[in-house]
């Protein structure tokens, strides 16, 4: 759950809260707020046990997210202080014995407040899976892991960049460094940022870079020593524990991780459906192979319809919503009760080359070998009639030069590590903004280790999920005859898979499209179907007049004409409707009185205990 945000000048008490507080539509966290002379600082509790706020006299500390310790057990997580964890890096940090890369492994963010010179150090993770923004303006400096409640506490919430919604709009993401608010930049990944009192600027020093470098000669050695950075992650968050939540499914990343967990641990196993389709089918039959017990949680078939507002405002401006799985879910699952929910994100792209442009991208049959592309488009100027073309020049020019960014540490494999640095750049994150923020998640794929060794081996290792099955064989060997659903056999190589999935696969088509198998059979919403809706229709006339804030950037201006346009795909158009609900809101709040909206902080205030240290 945990988010901070920091501010150069003093705040008025209570604004912090109101806007952290602001992202979610239940389930309110306590928000901690700190003032001083050295200025503001409000943050919301931590899920995670041992994280939470660490102060004396002279320093403040915060954690947000879960890193898992290297230099010592993380016994913690289970029992003990609330700030255990948080005082044990503070403390190697102030002995300066802290090594940021190998001591911390996973997502997080640290801040340090160092109150009586007014200097602060914000510590970004390996790849910032925990984003970081900035806001810097004459000599006020402020920073949060959220971009929207740092849009509003430096009133910076109508300074849109229309450049950077069209970016999310046909990628899903907004190119680094730039957000979509004018004034507002991401800081860098893998870094101390400190800024001094009435600083005009944030100093910057990278403690990592994925450099190129190939540090294996054989993919076995590679692999082995995936497995046990994997095992070595997992042993450390699990030390302690007793019973633990995972997620499957009817793929093989969940296969993997089911493996990997320890079996002397009560497992819980959940997956989010429509219904019990193929693909719930086949993951009760891996949560068996495995000896974990299965759950299943159905949902709406508008479910993604219906999570429009509130995932958006919890994942923020500029990320896709629609990765908010288990938003409904969270509580009626049960999953805030596990010490540890355990995921399988990022597989695909640091393992299985994901990110690789690949021969026939987009016509290729799924069991037709992966080959890299001899034609990247990273940096191809951006077509598209419905936009301006001055917009889409700037676009392009920004794409080329964060691509020229990543080829001065990564020349022959730029193109891939455009979407992998930092985070923010791939479209799946969003999944763990939300998971974070809700309850105690954990992905191993994200360990430092895991990352290190991906950035150091030959990038033909990623392709056709050879460095992955190297790696994750021994954990896929208890499902080893049960299907993928997409109709591969998970524990065999692609030259096999060639084979048995053109059969399985081509049959699925044919029994789908003849009406043999009726209902949708995939895990994440029939989008076919809801596009076809009258409720998708409605939200689209229900968001129209958001198109307004963008009108600079768009040669037609009839939303419903845009939304028919063949231009744009499916999910540059669901992008496209969350962009009208965000600009919709901000209309609808720049309409407010000012008045009205102090009568409603001055209420929340009375209702609501705050921890004011001067």
């Amino acid at each position: 759950m945990s988010d901070f945000v920091y501010s150069s000048k003093r705040l008025p008490i209570g604004k912090m809260t109101f806007e952290i507080q602001a992202i979610y539509e239940e389930d309110l966290p306590k928000v901690e707020e700190f003032h001083g002379n050295w200025g503001s600082l409000g943050v919301s509790r931590n899920l995670y046990n041992g994280f939470q706020p660490y102060e004396d006299d002279a320093y403040i500390c915060i954690v947000i997210g879960s890193p898992v310790l290297f230099f010592r057990d993380n016994l913690f997580l289970v029992c003990g202080p609330d700030s255990e964890g948080t005082i044990a890096i503070f403390q190697r940090w102030l002995n300066d014995e802290i090594s940021w890369d190998e001591d911390l492994s996973g997502p997080f963010t640290v801040l340090i407040v160092e109150k009586k010179s007014a200097v602060i150090h914000c510590i970004t993770d390996l790849m910032s899976f925990i984003p970081v923004f900035a806001y810097q303006h004459s000599a006020d400096v402020m920073i949060s892991t959220h971009v929207d409640v740092l849009g509003r506490v430096s009133e910076q919430q109508y300074n849109i960049d229309i450049v950077s919604q069209v970016d999310f709009i046909l990628h899903g993401v907004v190119t680094y460094p730039y957000t979509v608010y004018q004034r507002i930049f991401q800081l860098q990944p893998a870094s101390v940022h400190s800024a001094k009192a009435n600083s005009k600027k944030i100093e910057s020093e990278f403690y990592w870079i994925p450099k190129e470098s190939m540090n294996y000669a054989r993919i076995n050695d590679a692999a082995n020593d995936i497995r046990i950075a994997l095992e070595s992650y997992v042993s450390r968050v699990t030390e302690g524990m007793t019973v633990i939540a995972q997620f499957i499914s009817g793929g093989e990343d969940s296969r993997a991780l089911s493996g990997l967990l320890p079996k002397k641990l009560k497992r819980e196993a959940f997956i989010f459906l429509d219904d019990m389709n193929r693909e719930g089918k086949r993951a009760k039959k891996a949560a068996d192979a495995y000896g974990a017990h299965f759950n299943l949680a159905t949902r709406s078939k508008f479910f993604y319809l219906e999570i429009l507002p509130s995932s958006t405002k919890l994942t923020g401006s500029g990320a896709e919503y629609i990765h908010a799985h288990t938003l409904k879910f969270y509580k009626s699952c049960g999953l805030t009760e596990y010490p540890a929910v355990f995921g399988g994100l990022y597989s695909d792209d640091i393992l299985k080359g994901e990110c690789i442009e690949k021969m026939m991208e987009k016509t290729r049959l799924p069991f037709i070998p992966q080959i890299k592309s001899r034609f990247p488009s990273r940096s191809n100027k951006i077509r598209c009639s419905l936009m301006k073309e001055e917009v889409l020049n700037e676009l392009s020019r920004r794409r080329e030069a964060h691509l020229d960014l990543v080829k001065s540490f990564r020349e022959n494999t730029a193109e891939e590590w455009f979407e992998l640095w930092p985070s923010s750049m791939n479209w799946v994150l969003p999944s763990l903004h939300v998971n974070r923020r809700l309850f105690r998640s954990y992905e191993p794929f994200m360990a430092n280790d895991i990352v290190k060794i991906s950035a150091s081996v030959p990038q033909n290792w990623r392709l056709n999920r050879r460095l992955f099955l190297k790696t994750t064989k021994p954990y896929l060997e208890q499902a080893k005859w049960l299907f993928h659903s997409d109709g591969r056999l998970p524990y065999f190589p692609w030259y096999i898979n060639c084979i048995i999935q053109s059969g399985v696969w081509t049959y699925q088509q044919v029994s789908t499209r003849s009406g043999l198998v009726k209902g949708f059979q995939g895990p994440w919403g029939e989008w076919s179907a809801i596009i076809k809706s009258q409720e998708y229709k409605d939200h689209i006339l229900k968001y129209a007049k958001g198109i307004t804030v963008m009108s600079g950037a768009f040669t037609e201006e009839n939303t419903e004409k845009i939304f028919k346009s063949r231009e744009l795909t499916r999910m540059q158009r669901i992008n496209l409707l969350q962009t009208l609900y965000g600009n919709v809101k901000n209309i609808n709040l720049k309409k407010e009185v000012i008045e009205e909206r102090k009568t409603n902080i001055d209420a929340f205030l009375l209702e609501t205990q705050i921890r004011c240290r001067d």
